[in-house]
Protein backbone atom coordinates (compact mmCIF):
# COMPACT_ATOMS: atom_id res chain seq x y z
CA UNK A 1 0.00 0.00 0.00
CA UNK A 2 1.56 3.53 -0.68
CA UNK A 3 1.42 6.04 1.94
CA UNK A 4 1.45 9.73 1.44
CA UNK A 5 2.40 12.20 3.54
CA UNK A 6 1.56 15.95 4.36
CA UNK A 7 1.55 18.75 6.61
CA UNK A 8 -0.86 20.03 8.12
CA UNK A 9 -2.17 23.50 7.15
CA UNK A 10 -0.34 23.62 3.77
CA UNK A 11 -1.09 22.76 -0.06
CA UNK A 12 0.37 20.42 -2.19
CA UNK A 13 -0.08 18.73 -5.62
CA UNK A 14 -0.32 14.73 -5.56
CA UNK A 15 -1.43 12.08 -8.08
CA UNK A 16 -4.49 10.34 -6.80
CA UNK A 17 -7.15 8.30 -8.74
CA UNK A 18 -10.53 9.99 -9.26
CA UNK A 19 -12.03 7.21 -7.04
CA UNK A 20 -9.09 7.88 -4.17
CA UNK A 21 -9.70 11.86 -4.78
CA UNK A 22 -13.99 11.49 -4.28
CA UNK A 23 -13.36 9.31 -1.15
CA UNK A 24 -10.37 11.97 0.38
CA UNK A 25 -13.02 14.65 -0.18
CA UNK A 26 -16.05 12.90 1.14
CA UNK A 27 -13.97 12.17 4.41
CA UNK A 28 -13.37 15.78 4.38
CA UNK A 29 -16.87 16.76 4.86
CA UNK A 30 -17.50 13.90 6.98
CA UNK A 31 -14.44 14.58 9.98
CA UNK A 32 -14.53 18.14 9.76
CA UNK A 33 -18.32 18.09 11.56
CA UNK A 34 -19.40 20.92 13.10
CA UNK A 35 -17.60 23.98 12.91
CA UNK A 36 -17.02 24.52 16.21
CA UNK A 37 -14.89 21.32 15.71
CA UNK A 38 -13.44 22.60 13.37
CA UNK A 39 -12.24 25.85 14.66
CA UNK A 40 -12.39 29.59 13.11
CA UNK A 41 -10.24 29.07 10.40
CA UNK A 42 -11.20 31.51 7.95
CA UNK A 43 -10.53 29.85 4.86
CA UNK A 44 -13.05 27.64 4.67
CA UNK A 45 -16.90 28.96 4.74
CA UNK A 46 -19.50 27.04 6.06
CA UNK A 47 -20.82 25.55 2.45
CA UNK A 48 -17.66 24.62 1.70
CA UNK A 49 -16.25 23.30 4.96
CA UNK A 50 -14.39 20.65 4.94
CA UNK A 51 -10.68 19.25 6.47
CA UNK A 52 -9.49 18.60 2.53
CA UNK A 53 -10.31 20.52 -0.26
CA UNK A 54 -9.05 19.48 -3.91
CA UNK A 55 -8.90 20.40 -7.37
CA UNK A 56 -8.12 18.37 -9.99
CA UNK A 57 -5.00 19.39 -12.31
CA UNK A 58 -4.24 17.61 -15.07
CA UNK A 59 -2.62 13.90 -16.22
CA UNK A 60 -4.19 12.88 -12.91
CA UNK A 61 -2.69 15.32 -10.33
CA UNK A 62 -5.21 17.09 -7.64
CA UNK A 63 -4.28 20.49 -5.65
CA UNK A 64 -5.20 18.98 -1.86
CA UNK A 65 -5.39 21.80 0.57
CA UNK A 66 -4.92 20.55 4.48
CA UNK A 67 -6.78 22.49 7.60
CA UNK A 68 -5.02 22.61 10.90
CA UNK A 69 -5.51 18.71 11.15
CA UNK A 70 -3.30 15.92 12.19
CA UNK A 71 -4.00 12.29 11.79
CA UNK A 72 -4.34 9.19 9.29
CA UNK A 73 -6.76 8.72 6.53
CA UNK A 74 -7.10 5.31 4.73
CA UNK A 75 -8.01 5.16 1.09
CA UNK A 76 -8.24 2.51 -1.25
CA UNK A 77 -4.35 1.27 -1.90
CA UNK A 78 -3.14 4.58 0.11
CA UNK A 79 -2.51 5.94 3.62
CA UNK A 80 -2.47 9.73 4.07
CA UNK A 81 -0.64 10.87 7.08
CA UNK A 82 -1.01 14.47 7.91
CA UNK A 83 1.70 15.63 10.13
CA UNK A 84 1.85 18.30 12.74
CA UNK A 85 3.32 21.66 11.76
CA UNK A 86 5.06 21.92 15.31
CA UNK A 87 6.94 18.34 14.68
CA UNK A 88 5.94 15.24 15.76
CA UNK A 89 7.49 14.91 18.73
CA UNK A 90 5.68 18.32 20.34
CA UNK A 91 1.90 17.47 19.11
CA UNK A 92 2.12 14.37 20.75
CA UNK A 93 3.62 15.90 23.90
CA UNK A 94 0.83 18.54 23.91
CA UNK A 95 -1.88 15.47 22.89
CA UNK A 96 -0.91 13.75 26.19
CA UNK A 97 -1.44 17.21 28.23
CA UNK A 98 -4.93 18.42 26.20
CA UNK A 99 -8.41 16.25 26.37
CA UNK A 100 -8.46 16.60 22.62
CA UNK A 101 -11.13 13.47 21.08
CA UNK A 102 -10.45 12.62 17.75
CA UNK A 103 -12.85 12.43 14.54
CA UNK A 104 -13.04 8.84 13.47
CA UNK A 105 -13.96 7.25 10.83
CA UNK A 106 -14.62 3.28 9.76
CA UNK A 107 -12.24 3.35 6.63
CA UNK A 108 -9.29 1.04 7.44
CA UNK A 109 -5.52 1.07 7.26
CA UNK A 110 -1.98 -0.06 9.33
CA UNK A 111 -0.09 2.02 11.09
CA UNK A 112 3.33 1.43 12.92
CA UNK A 113 2.97 0.15 16.90
CA UNK A 114 3.92 2.96 19.36
CA UNK A 115 3.79 3.54 23.08
CA UNK A 116 1.14 7.01 22.40
CA UNK A 117 -2.24 6.87 21.06
CA UNK A 118 -3.35 4.56 23.24
CA UNK A 119 -7.21 5.82 23.28
CA UNK A 120 -7.48 5.45 19.98
CA UNK A 121 -6.88 1.53 20.31
CA UNK A 122 -9.15 1.54 22.82
CA UNK A 123 -11.84 3.43 20.66
CA UNK A 124 -11.93 1.21 17.57
CA UNK A 125 -11.66 -1.64 19.70
CA UNK A 126 -14.91 -0.72 21.12
CA UNK A 127 -16.21 -0.20 17.53
CA UNK A 128 -15.25 -3.78 17.35
CA UNK A 129 -17.19 -4.61 20.31
CA UNK A 130 -20.54 -3.03 19.20
CA UNK A 131 -20.06 -5.04 15.88
CA UNK A 132 -19.86 -8.42 17.78
CA UNK A 133 -22.64 -7.56 19.66
CA UNK A 134 -25.35 -6.48 17.08
CA UNK A 135 -24.17 -10.16 15.52
CA UNK A 136 -24.05 -11.83 18.88
CA UNK A 137 -21.40 -13.41 20.64
CA UNK A 138 -20.38 -17.02 19.98
CA UNK A 139 -21.26 -19.79 22.12
CA UNK A 140 -19.55 -22.81 22.72
CA UNK A 141 -19.16 -25.69 24.53
CA UNK A 142 -16.99 -25.42 27.17
CA UNK A 143 -15.34 -28.52 29.69
CA UNK A 144 -15.83 -27.82 33.01
CA UNK A 145 -15.45 -29.70 36.33
CA UNK A 146 -17.45 -28.95 39.42
CA UNK A 147 -18.17 -29.93 42.48
CA UNK A 148 -21.84 -30.19 42.66
CA UNK A 149 -25.11 -30.77 44.78
CA UNK A 150 -26.80 -32.83 42.02
CA UNK A 151 -24.98 -35.27 39.23
CA UNK A 152 -23.92 -33.93 35.96
CA UNK A 153 -22.11 -35.35 33.17
CA UNK A 154 -19.13 -38.06 34.27
CA UNK A 155 -18.46 -38.59 38.07
CA UNK A 156 -15.27 -38.87 39.49
CA UNK A 157 -16.20 -41.65 41.74
CA UNK A 158 -12.89 -41.87 43.77
CA UNK A 159 -13.13 -37.98 44.73
CA UNK A 160 -17.13 -37.96 45.15
CA UNK A 161 -16.61 -41.01 47.38
CA UNK A 162 -14.04 -38.94 49.71
CA UNK A 163 -17.28 -36.58 49.57
CA UNK A 164 -20.08 -38.64 50.97
CA UNK A 165 -17.49 -40.41 53.57
CA UNK A 166 -16.71 -36.81 55.20
CA UNK A 167 -20.54 -35.95 55.69
CA UNK A 168 -20.60 -33.78 52.58
CA UNK A 169 -23.38 -34.66 49.95
CA UNK A 170 -21.64 -33.65 46.65
CA UNK A 171 -20.25 -34.63 43.36
CA UNK A 172 -17.08 -34.05 41.63
CA UNK A 173 -18.84 -33.83 37.69
CA UNK A 174 -16.54 -32.89 34.77
CA UNK A 175 -19.06 -31.79 31.89
CA UNK A 176 -19.35 -29.56 28.71
CA UNK A 177 -21.51 -26.21 28.92
CA UNK A 178 -22.59 -24.87 26.09
CA UNK A 179 -22.30 -21.22 27.35
CA UNK A 180 -20.86 -18.05 26.16
CA UNK A 181 -18.17 -18.38 28.56
CA UNK A 182 -15.70 -18.72 26.31
CA UNK A 183 -11.62 -18.32 25.99
CA UNK A 184 -12.24 -15.71 23.55
CA UNK A 185 -14.78 -14.06 25.23
CA UNK A 186 -12.79 -14.04 28.46
CA UNK A 187 -10.16 -12.60 26.35
CA UNK A 188 -12.20 -9.74 25.49
CA UNK A 189 -13.38 -9.34 28.62
CA UNK A 190 -9.94 -8.49 29.77
CA UNK A 191 -8.87 -6.01 27.36
CA UNK A 192 -12.34 -4.03 28.41
CA UNK A 193 -11.30 -4.28 32.07
CA UNK A 194 -8.38 -2.89 31.67
CA UNK A 195 -9.33 -0.21 29.09
CA UNK A 196 -11.87 1.12 31.93
CA UNK A 197 -8.88 1.47 33.79
CA UNK A 198 -7.02 3.72 31.62
CA UNK A 199 -6.56 7.65 32.37
CA UNK A 200 -7.08 8.32 28.53
CA UNK A 201 -10.36 7.05 28.68
CA UNK A 202 -13.23 9.46 28.88
CA UNK A 203 -16.63 9.48 30.55
CA UNK A 204 -18.59 8.89 26.92
CA UNK A 205 -16.34 6.00 26.51
CA UNK A 206 -16.10 4.46 29.70
CA UNK A 207 -19.93 4.42 29.70
CA UNK A 208 -19.91 2.11 26.45
CA UNK A 209 -16.78 -0.47 28.26
CA UNK A 210 -19.05 -0.64 31.12
CA UNK A 211 -21.89 -1.45 29.58
CA UNK A 212 -19.93 -4.58 27.49
CA UNK A 213 -18.13 -5.39 30.88
CA UNK A 214 -21.29 -6.31 32.42
CA UNK A 215 -22.89 -8.55 28.94
CA UNK A 216 -18.96 -10.07 28.98
CA UNK A 217 -18.26 -13.67 30.72
CA UNK A 218 -15.97 -12.70 33.33
CA UNK A 219 -12.14 -11.66 32.22
CA UNK A 220 -9.34 -13.78 32.00
CA UNK A 221 -6.02 -14.09 29.59
CA UNK A 222 -5.34 -17.32 30.20
CA UNK A 223 -5.74 -18.79 27.12
CA UNK A 224 -3.86 -15.54 24.62
CA UNK A 225 -1.07 -18.23 24.05
CA UNK A 226 -3.35 -20.45 22.35
CA UNK A 227 -4.56 -17.70 19.89
CA UNK A 228 -3.61 -17.95 16.12
CA UNK A 229 -5.55 -14.92 14.75
CA UNK A 230 -4.83 -15.95 10.92
CA UNK A 231 -6.21 -19.63 11.81
CA UNK A 232 -8.94 -18.72 14.28
CA UNK A 233 -11.97 -21.55 13.91
CA UNK A 234 -14.84 -20.62 11.33
CA UNK A 235 -17.41 -19.37 13.79
CA UNK A 236 -14.90 -16.87 15.33
CA UNK A 237 -13.58 -15.22 11.70
CA UNK A 238 -15.64 -12.07 12.65
CA UNK A 239 -13.86 -11.93 16.13
CA UNK A 240 -10.04 -11.26 14.17
CA UNK A 241 -9.95 -7.45 14.60
CA UNK A 242 -11.52 -6.79 18.07
CA UNK A 243 -8.91 -9.53 19.31
CA UNK A 244 -6.29 -8.21 17.04
CA UNK A 245 -7.14 -4.41 19.87
CA UNK A 246 -7.30 -6.30 22.55
CA UNK A 247 -4.31 -7.92 22.36
CA UNK A 248 -2.61 -4.60 21.87
CA UNK A 249 -4.88 -2.72 24.82
CA UNK A 250 -3.51 -5.68 27.08
CA UNK A 251 0.42 -5.28 25.80
CA UNK A 252 -0.16 -1.71 25.76
CA UNK A 253 0.63 -0.97 22.35
CA UNK A 254 -0.72 2.05 20.60
CA UNK A 255 -0.23 3.79 17.87
CA UNK A 256 2.77 6.11 15.77
CA UNK A 257 1.87 7.72 12.69
CA UNK A 258 3.68 6.20 10.60
CA UNK A 259 2.64 3.34 8.34
CA UNK A 260 3.43 -0.30 9.86
CA UNK A 261 1.36 -3.72 10.14
CA UNK A 262 -0.90 -3.17 13.04
CA UNK A 263 -4.82 -2.79 12.40
CA UNK A 264 -6.01 0.69 12.71
CA UNK A 265 -8.66 3.33 11.29
CA UNK A 266 -9.27 6.45 9.95
CA UNK A 267 -8.79 9.64 12.74
CA UNK A 268 -7.67 13.21 12.54
CA UNK A 269 -7.32 15.47 15.91
CA UNK A 270 -8.18 19.28 15.98
CA UNK A 271 -4.77 20.37 16.43
CA UNK A 272 -5.37 24.00 16.99
CA UNK A 273 -7.88 22.53 19.80
CA UNK A 274 -5.19 20.08 21.50
CA UNK A 275 -3.22 22.91 21.46
CA UNK A 276 -5.53 25.47 23.01
CA UNK A 277 -6.09 22.90 25.52
CA UNK A 278 -2.66 21.68 26.70
CA UNK A 279 -1.54 24.85 26.76
CA UNK A 280 -4.36 25.98 29.15
CA UNK A 281 -3.50 23.28 31.42
CA UNK A 282 0.25 23.73 31.55
CA UNK A 283 -0.68 27.42 32.35
CA UNK A 284 -3.36 26.39 35.27
CA UNK A 285 -0.34 24.09 37.04
CA UNK A 286 2.48 27.24 36.47
CA UNK A 287 0.02 29.84 37.75
CA UNK A 288 -1.68 28.28 40.67
CA UNK A 289 -3.34 28.45 43.34
CA UNK A 290 -4.66 31.59 39.94
CA UNK A 291 -7.14 30.26 37.80
CA UNK A 292 -7.05 29.17 34.30
CA UNK A 293 -10.10 28.86 32.14
CA UNK A 294 -11.84 29.23 28.58
CA UNK A 295 -13.68 32.14 28.97
CA UNK A 296 -17.61 31.61 28.08
CA UNK A 297 -17.38 34.95 26.15
CA UNK A 298 -18.64 38.60 26.07
CA UNK A 299 -20.98 41.08 24.37
CA UNK A 300 -20.28 44.32 23.36
CA UNK A 301 -23.27 46.30 22.97
CA UNK A 302 -25.32 47.94 21.36
CA UNK A 303 -23.59 45.98 18.52
CA UNK A 304 -23.74 42.65 19.97
CA UNK A 305 -19.98 41.95 18.76
CA UNK A 306 -19.06 38.56 20.24
CA UNK A 307 -15.24 38.40 22.57
CA UNK A 308 -14.12 34.86 23.06
CA UNK A 309 -10.59 34.77 24.29
CA UNK A 310 -8.83 31.26 24.85
CA UNK A 311 -7.93 32.11 28.32
CA UNK A 312 -9.27 33.96 31.56
CA UNK A 313 -6.51 33.79 34.04
CA UNK A 314 -7.25 35.56 37.55
CA UNK A 315 -8.73 36.92 39.63
CA UNK A 316 -8.69 39.69 38.81
CA UNK A 317 -9.35 38.39 35.28
CA UNK A 318 -6.37 38.46 32.33
CA UNK A 319 -7.07 37.20 28.93
CA UNK A 320 -5.46 34.85 27.09
CA UNK A 321 -4.64 34.19 23.49
CA UNK A 322 -3.41 30.54 22.34
CA UNK A 323 -2.29 31.04 18.67
CA UNK A 324 -1.84 27.78 16.92
CA UNK A 325 0.79 28.66 14.72
CA UNK A 326 4.91 29.55 14.12
CA UNK A 327 5.75 33.04 14.71
CA UNK A 328 8.74 34.80 14.38
CA UNK A 329 10.71 37.39 16.36
CA UNK A 330 8.16 40.48 15.57
CA UNK A 331 5.13 40.95 16.72
CA UNK A 332 1.80 40.21 14.65
CA UNK A 333 -0.42 42.87 13.99
CA UNK A 334 -3.30 41.09 14.03
CA UNK A 335 -2.17 39.30 17.04
CA UNK A 336 -1.73 42.01 18.97
CA UNK A 337 -4.56 43.75 17.75
CA UNK A 338 -6.96 40.84 18.63
CA UNK A 339 -5.19 40.01 21.84
CA UNK A 340 -5.52 44.19 23.33
CA UNK A 341 -9.33 44.02 22.33
CA UNK A 342 -10.08 41.21 24.33
CA UNK A 343 -8.32 42.70 27.17
CA UNK A 344 -10.55 45.98 27.02
CA UNK A 345 -13.54 44.18 26.39
CA UNK A 346 -12.50 42.04 29.94
CA UNK A 347 -11.44 45.60 31.53
CA UNK A 348 -7.89 43.76 31.99
CA UNK A 349 -4.55 45.32 32.60
CA UNK A 350 -3.03 42.76 30.87
CA UNK A 351 -3.07 40.37 28.25
CA UNK A 352 -1.33 36.71 27.13
CA UNK A 353 -0.41 35.65 23.20
CA UNK A 354 1.15 32.09 23.77
CA UNK A 355 2.30 30.89 20.30
CA UNK A 356 5.27 28.34 18.89
CA UNK A 357 8.30 29.60 17.81
CA UNK A 358 11.88 28.34 16.51
CA UNK A 359 13.95 31.55 18.53
CA UNK A 360 13.58 33.92 20.92
CA UNK A 361 11.60 37.48 21.02
CA UNK A 362 13.17 40.28 20.80
CA UNK A 363 10.69 42.09 22.57
CA UNK A 364 8.46 39.58 25.05
CA UNK A 365 6.44 42.45 26.47
CA UNK A 366 5.09 45.84 25.14
CA UNK A 367 2.42 48.04 26.48
CA UNK A 368 -0.53 49.53 24.35
CA UNK A 369 -1.92 52.43 26.32
CA UNK A 370 -2.66 51.10 29.86
CA UNK A 371 -3.07 47.31 28.32
CA UNK A 372 0.55 45.19 28.86
CA UNK A 373 0.99 42.19 26.44
CA UNK A 374 3.09 39.35 27.39
CA UNK A 375 4.02 36.82 24.28
CA UNK A 376 4.69 33.29 25.89
CA UNK A 377 6.09 31.02 22.92
CA UNK A 378 6.55 27.69 22.90
CA UNK A 379 10.15 26.34 21.28
CA UNK A 380 10.19 24.03 18.72
CA UNK A 381 12.50 22.88 16.40
CA UNK A 382 14.66 20.07 15.67
CA UNK A 383 16.57 19.22 18.55
CA UNK A 384 14.13 20.57 21.03
CA UNK A 385 13.07 18.83 23.89
CA UNK A 386 8.84 18.83 24.62
CA UNK A 387 9.40 18.52 28.43
CA UNK A 388 12.31 21.33 28.07
CA UNK A 389 9.94 23.65 26.14
CA UNK A 390 7.30 23.33 28.40
CA UNK A 391 9.28 24.08 31.96
CA UNK A 392 10.32 27.24 29.78
CA UNK A 393 6.91 28.30 28.76
CA UNK A 394 5.58 27.49 32.12
CA UNK A 395 8.32 29.72 33.67
CA UNK A 396 7.59 32.67 31.51
CA UNK A 397 4.20 32.92 31.95
CA UNK A 398 4.52 33.27 35.60
CA UNK A 399 7.55 35.62 35.46
CA UNK A 400 4.85 37.55 33.23
CA UNK A 401 2.27 37.15 35.63
CA UNK A 402 4.66 38.73 38.66
CA UNK A 403 5.67 41.13 37.03
CA UNK A 404 2.25 42.23 35.81
CA UNK A 405 1.02 41.86 39.48
CA UNK A 406 3.49 41.10 41.97
CA UNK A 407 1.16 40.30 44.86
CA UNK A 408 -1.38 38.21 42.80
CA UNK A 409 0.23 35.13 42.66
CA UNK A 410 1.06 35.09 46.45
CA UNK A 411 -2.29 36.15 47.91
CA UNK A 412 -4.53 34.34 44.88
Amino acid sequence: MKTLHLAEARTAIHSLTDDQAARLALLGKKLAGERRWWGSNGAYSDDSRSVFRLTKLFGGSWRVEVGNVVGVVGLPDLTIIVEPKIGMQHFMHLLARSNGMPRVDSSMTSLEAASGLQRLVIEWFVGELDTLFRRGLVKDYVHSAERLPVVRGHVNLVTTSRQWLQGRVLADCEFDDFTEATPFNHFLAAAVSQSIRSPAVDDRLRMRLAYFARELPPASTEAREDFDLDRLPARYRHYQPALKYAIDILTGVGRALESGDHRSGTFLFNSAAVAEDAIREVLAEALAPMRVVKTGGRHLLPAFVSVNPDLEIGPPPFTGDVKYKIGDRSWNRQDLAQAVLFAAAYKSAHAVIADFAQMDVLHPSLKVGDIQVSRLRWVIGDGTDPEDSERRFAESARAHIERAAPSLLATA
